[in-house]
């Protein structure tokens, strides 16, 4: 009985024993961390060779661009020339749509009805008896004229244009009132144009802008151009600066308005938006329009210059 009671005890004994063993076996093992197999370890070298960790952590890089890229303006013009004249929206710089528009090109024109409402440039009085006759552009001495019309007693004259019209009106006056003059016409994107006023220089009045502007007299073999600077929707453009292409001629020179009064002094045009080119050489002149103080080109045109003749235009925002 004594030995049957000893090998119970024993059995016992070592039942418990591997009962604690196998709990401390398995809670150790639940508590090791999870092994990494080996064979993947080369693997992850590998990727790691080919740029895969670099493609991860590039998410980064998906995320910066998604990043807003101004809080104000000058953020945006600090970004670099080809965000010159760009407005900050919504954290994006955009381009501004005062200046990002795009003119009707002549070969688009529709026909159209003319209206001008002719006025001395100083008295602000109507020009009665100026005629006007239509010129392509490419007729620069206006030889073949497609039309012309008298200026009424109001000063008004009307005439029709054709589609896809692409010149000038040419001015003159028996009576002297105006110097000669050469119109340029920007055509409008559908409807009639009727111009409220169209103020004229006299020769007096020519003479003067020349000598008020810094020059001693208009050569008689040179031309003066007249500018009138505009934004997309139509307003009078400030900071607006005029370059001409090519070598400045001999005794020409920009000017711009400053408190109503033609000056060098100044290199950007006022509220009004007027400037000019005074003693130009006869010929074809390229003329951009430079945004201050980002200098981003907004505008170009050519116009026609004549010797004797004050050549009128606007320069408004286009496709350059």
């Amino acid at each position: 009985m004594v030995a049957r009671e000893r090998a119970r005890r024993t059995a016992e004994e070592w039942a418990r024993t591997r009962i604690l063993d196998l709990n401390t076996k398995m809670t150790t093992r639940y508590r090791d961390p999870i092994p990494v197999p080996q064979r993947l370890l080369p693997g992850v070298g590998v990727l790691g060779a080919l740029g895969f960790v670099a493609w991860l952590t590039g998410c980064s890089v998906v995320v910066d661009a998604n990043r807003p890229q101004c809080s104000k303006d000058s953020d945006c013009t600090d970004r670099g020339a080809e965000f010159a004249g760009s407005v900050c929206l919504a954290g994006v710089c955009e381009a501004n749509q005062q200046w990002s528009c795009d003119a009707v090109q002549p070969a688009d024109a529709p026909s159209y009805k003319l209206t001008m409402h002719l006025q001395d440039a100083v008295l602000m009085s109507p020009l009665p008896g100026v005629r006007g006759q239509l010129c392509r552009k490419l007729d620069v001495t206006c030889q073949s004229p497609l039309g012309s019309a008298v200026a009424d007693s109001a000063g008004v004259l009307t005439t029709q244009i054709e589609a896809g019209f692409d010149g000038y009106v040419q001015l003159n006056d028996p009576n002297n009132q105006i110097s000669p003059a050469l119109y340029f016409l920007t055509p409008p994107a559908s409807g009639d144009v009727d111009l409220p006023s169209v103020p004229l220089a006299s020769p007096f009045v020519a003479s003067g802008i020349v000598k008020s502007a810094g020059g001693t007299s208009w050569l008689s073999d040179r031309g003066i151009v007249l500018l009138n600077a505009f934004d997309c929707a139509g307003k009078t453009a400030a900071n607006i600066s005029f370059s001409v292409g090519g070598t400045p001629a001999p005794d020409s020179f920009i000017f711009y308005l400053s408190e109503t009064l033609p000056t060098t002094d100044t290199t950007v045009t006022d509220e009004t938006g007027y400037g000019g080119l005074v003693n130009m050489p006869e010929g074809v002149t390229t003329i951009s329009a430079l945004l201050a103080p980002s200098q981003r080109k907004v505008g170009k045109i050519s116009v026609l210059v004549r010797h004797g003749f004050i050549s009128y235009s606007s320069v408004t925002p286009n496709s350059l």
